[in-house]
């Protein structure tokens, strides 16, 4: 009878210690893991016939982009630069609307002023703006965007923080004027 008692302590603490494995070893191997890449030198694909070229030095995050898919971020210059791609119906304006609609709805982000017009070196027009922070909620910090439509695709790109599209480091707005997507004219 004690024996039996003794075994069952034994696969007790074994279950534990499993436990403990299963619930502490993930933890401590995502803190050691980066969650940057190696750095950026090439054409990187977006997604939906986008491409940009990310500035020299950026690193992708690797926990929240999926090149090719429609998600990436880029870090860079104490920057996120958070891209996304994405397929649209009918005319790029709507489109850009439901984007500005989307930054005050679920990031708590207010446009300052009006929008500027935007064209990248490959001719995609689209506009940019500045955002910022309605209130110490907000979802994201002070911002620019730049949103760029070609044919039935749209390129939403948000970097923060900073203070206006004004102060973009300049290795961001050379790498937003470097958006190509396939198809515009």
């Amino acid at each position: 009878m004690a024996a039996t008692g003794w075994k069952n302590a034994f696969y007790g603490l074994l279950l534990l210690g499993g436990l403990v494995v299963l619930v502490v070893v993930p933890g401590v191997v995502s803190c050691a893991l980066p969650n940057e890449g190696r750095p950026l030198t090439e054409r990187l694909d977006i997604g939906y016939g986008a491409t940009i070229q990310p500035p020299a030095g950026s690193r992708l995050d690797v926990t929240d982009s999926r090149p090719g898919s429609g998600e990436v971020v880029l870090l860079v210059d104490g920057v996120e630069v958070r891209l996304s791609a994405q397929s649209f119906r009918g005319d790029g304006e709507p489109y850009a609307a439901h984007a500005r609609d989307k930054f005050q709805r679920d990031q708590g982000l207010q446009l300052l002023g009006r929008p500027e017009p935007l064209r990248t070196t490959s001719g995609v027009t689209g506009e940019r703006g500045s955002l910022v922070a309605e209130d110490e909620y907000a979802v994201s910090d002070n911002g620019c965007y730049a949103i760029l439509t070609a044919g039935s695709v749209g390129v939403v790109a948000l970097v923060t923080p900073v203070t206006n599209c004004a102060v973009l480091p300049t290795s961001v707005s050379d790498a937003l004027a470097s958006i190509e997507i396939e198809g515009a004219a």
